[in-house]
């Protein structure tokens, strides 16, 4: 009885100790906010053996944290449907908790960009975010019959 509980015992440490441990690109699952929530992230840093810094997806830079091992929840398996935003994301944008959030984006109404298009590249202005992925734009200098949804992918911020 006892030699089958030691034998559970170190199987289970040389699983723990085989595990693959965490590296810079990883996209992982992050405890983030009040709220307990798993955010997908993708590992941007490593500080050290236990602590990493992460970026959210569809966040901005500016929520990029160092995370400890304990947040840090296993890596993303296919698609991962995003949790509203934390409570202190929906705070800095000026929401309240009745109000909608809409989708996350390091854009926002206004923002002065350029689409690629084939080989050529079009000054916009973003009228409205769609969702995480896709803005509305109006060309600048053509008529609003040009306005179109574009995917961030073709996306080239102006500084």
């Amino acid at each position: 009885m006892i030699s089958r509980l030691v034998l559970l015992l170190v199987s289970g440490l040389l699983l723990v100790a085989c595990a693959r441990p965490y590296r810079i690109g990883d996209h992982v699952l992050v405890e983030w906010g009040e709220e307990n929530l798993q955010y997908p992230a993708y590992i941007i840093d490593k500080k050290s053996k236990t602590r990493f810094r992460v970026h959210y997806d569809g966040y901005p830079a500016r929520w990029d944290e160092d995370v400890g091992l304990p947040r840090i929840k296993g890596w993303v398996q296919g698609d991962v449907p995003h949790p509203p935003p934390p409570k202190k994301v929906r705070l800095s944008r000026g929401l309240s908790k009745d109000q909608p959030e809409g989708p996350v984006s390091p854009f926002k109404a206004g923002d002065k960009i350029r689409v690629r298009w084939r080989d050529s590249e079009y000054r916009a202005i973003v009228l409205a975010i769609v969702s995480s992925k896709e803005l509305k734009v109006h060309y600048e200098g053509h008529e609003d019959a040009w306005d179109e949804i574009v995917p961030t992918s073709r996306v080239i911020v102006t500084p």
